[in-house]
């Protein structure tokens, strides 16, 4: 009897389906996650996967600095995530060559591209659609895949789809960065001046996007265009109304940057409206003006 019952306790130690059980418990999840991050490419923005989505870098989350192209790979030890690409002071825009500080950019999990595009949908809970037709972009562009520096140049019309993205994303660029900087420059901390004036452009996005579906509304009201003083004074008016509550901030200081500010944009964002070659020393120079614009606000 006890040899049995030795041999049952063997039996049970050594059962397949414990085996089984042991061996799920110590498997974990590893997915490499790859793209890019674009507004041109950037190169060294610190790119790391948002388990939390707080938006802050946590230890246990994994990052990666992108390379000359805005490229990055990383390893994913869990499913769920948010993209968050960090821009700082050892980030530059390729595409100008400029120093690209003081943005953060992000995109859902599985997105290709990160880009500022990706961000507005992304903080706006919005589909790609629905970016797409307020923004303009040309049809059957996917704003989570389309990265406009990495095509076949041969191809014409991939070339001219690249064009109209790329100046779009560098007018939201534009935009944003410099409320953002008005609000800085008003006395708001840095990370709060941001997010204002990014959720100030995505409540505009938001608004216009929920009257796609209204016959009675203009054309006007259904796109956002990033040279049109009507559009540029919706932004405005968000960016001084949310504006009031943070900390540090000199409202009259703002209100008096603020017109000033918006007729820039507006001047700027007409230059690069006009561009129409990507890799041109021009448009270089003219891509870099953003930064000019932010430093000088």
């Amino acid at each position: 009897v006890s040899i049995l019952i030795m041999a049952l306790n063997r039996f049970h130690i050594v059962s397949p389906l414990a085996l089984v059980a042991v061996s799920a418990c110590k498997q974990s999840y590893s997915n490499s996650v790859g793209g890019a991050v674009v507004n041109g490419p950037l190169n060294s923005a610190l790119v790391f996967l948002d388990y939390d989505f707080d938006g802050i870098l946590d230890a246990d989350e994994p990052s990666a600095r992108t390379n000359q192209f805005g490229e990055y790979e990383i390893t994913a030890t869990q499913q769920i995530y948010d993209l968050v690409a960090i821009a700082d002071d050892q980030t530059v825009d390729t595409s100008s060559g400029a120093t690209f500080a003081g943005i953060t950019l992000k995109a859902p999990s599985g997105a290709g591209v990160i880009s500022p595009t990706s961000t507005l949908m992304k903080e706006g809970d919005l589909t790609a659609s629905e970016v797409a037709a307020v923004l303009g972009l040309p049809d059957g562009v996917d704003p989570l895949s389309f990265n406009p520096f990495n095509i076949d140049e041969s191809d014409a019309a991939a070339v001219a789809k690249a064009l109209e993205v790329a100046k779009i994303s560098k007018q939201i660029t534009t935009a944003i960065s410099s409320f953002a900087s008005a609000t800085e420059g008003a006395g708001a901390d840095a990370a709060d001046a941001f997010n204002t004036a990014l959720n100030s452009v995505v409540d505009v996005v938001k608004t216009k996007a929920a009257k796609a579906k209204d016959v009675n509304a203009s054309a006007a009201d259904k796109k956002l265009d990033f040279t049109a003083a009507a559009d540029l004074d919706l932004i405005k008016t968000q960016v001084t109304t949310k504006a009031t509550d943070l900390k540090g901030l000199d409202t009259a200081t703002l209100n008096a940057l603020a017109a000033d500010t918006t007729a820039a944009v507006k001047n700027v964002n007409a230059k690069i409206k006009a561009v129409t070659n990507l890799n041109s020393d021009a448009t270089k120079d003219i891509f870099s003006t953003t930064q000019v614009l932010r430093d000088q606000i």
